[in-house]
């Protein structure tokens, strides 16, 4: 059920809760209406700090930056990217890798982003997730975790590689409620997923928990580049979003606060690599330009302006739909790149 300006009842009771909590980055949510007027980004910035990992997934979107070496971002790096995000008006960060919970520094990451003025969230496999883990995590200022859970026990298991993962996984929900924790369930959505069912059976078992789920197209990107067969079609993405109708859950496409975005790219999601790259999104390695080179809304506003990542573009998900034209037409072109992630001057748009 949405309210008038379209907001379902779990988006009106987390702002609510975030006006209390963290009113500073409240402001900055409610002129969200106003800037998308503008044209201007309200996007999450996805920050791989890190590219450490105690798992080796077999999707996993960061392989080929993992494989350059052990960059990662100092925290001086991720306090001037998060003051030029403030700047800009932009109200959330997303603690990526990696696995953020083997960073040996993550508090001073948290305190370097400034956890008082920005909404903070983490990606996280859930290995290292127990309660005083979770109680240290409210207690620096993260707001919310999206925790990989990908079908039941015996495929999240050969997807993720390591025993015992899921049930790690389902054993911190609770916890996360009782300390008040927020979790997104990601759910990293294949054609196999879709064909053998498992999905729905994941649906109705995750509704026990009341937590709400992130479906998440596969991308053949990373570690996932060989597995073009998982990745879905018009039709797939049709049926995975008809299902937000029926479960509390979200796909890439759904209605965020009122707003349709149509693919998310810039507009609500970005990402900045180890390396300082800033990505239309975590599964699209072409860089719009570097941190360490130009700031942070030279880059963003370069990147509006172009074709697919503009607001006046609708498309369905760009890289996460083999029917799309950027699919066929620029994904190949990262590909054969010489470098990766491919520059944005190097593409045949």
């Amino acid at each position: 059920m949405a309210n008038q300006h379209g907001q379902t009842e779990r988006e009106i009771k987390t702002r609510g809760e975030l006006k209390e909590r963290k009113p500073l980055a409240y402001a900055k949510i409610i002129r969200h209406p106003e800037k998308i007027a503008n044209k201007e980004s309200v996007a999450l910035i996805q920050l791989q700090c890190d590219y450490r990992c105690n798992f080796k997934c077999k999707h996993c979107a960061i392989e080929r930056f993992k494989q350059r070496g052990g960059r990662s971002l100092a925290i001086a790096d991720i306090e001037r990217i998060a003051d030029q995000a403030d700047a800009m008006g932009l109200a959330s960060i997303c603690i990526s890798g990696g696995e953020p919970l083997i960073f040996p520094n993550l508090k001073d990451i948290v305190d370097a982003i400034g956890p008082e003025r920005f909404v903070i969230s983490m990606d996280t496999n859930g290995s290292r997730l127990d309660e005083a883990t979770i109680k240290w995590l409210v207690d620096i200022g993260v707001d919310r975790i999206h925790l990989s859970i990908d079908g039941l026990e015996a495929n999240h298991t050969a997807f993720r590689g390591v025993e015992g993962s899921w049930q790690k996984c389902i054993d911190a929900l609770e916890l996360c409620r009782k300390h008040g924790l927020g979790v997104i369930i990601n759910i990293v959505v294949t054609k196999s997923l879709v064909g053998s069912g498992e999905l729905i059976e994941q649906l109705e078992f995750v509704k026990q928990f009341n937590q709400h789920v992130s479906m998440i197209y596969a991308k053949a990107t990373g570690a996932f580049e060989d597995s073009k067969d998982e990745i879905l079609d018009t039709k797939d993405l049709q049926y995975i979003q008809s299902l937000t109708d029926i479960y509390n859950a979200s796909t890439h496409l759904s209605v965020n606060n009122g707003h349709e975005f149509g693919c998310l790219c810039l507009k609500k999601h970005f990402s900045i690599t180890a390396y300082g790259d800033v990505l239309p999104c975590p599964w699209i390695p072409i860089s719009l330009g570097n941190i360490f080179e130009e700031d942070l809304e030279t880059i963003v506003k370069r990147g509006l302006a172009m074709q697919w990542f503009s607001y006046d573009c609708k498309q369905s998900c760009l890289c996460g739909n083999r029917d799309s034209e950027f699919y066929q037409k620029i994904l190949p072109q990262i590909e054969k790149s010489k470098q990766y992630p491919a520059s944005w001057k190097d593409i045949n748009w």
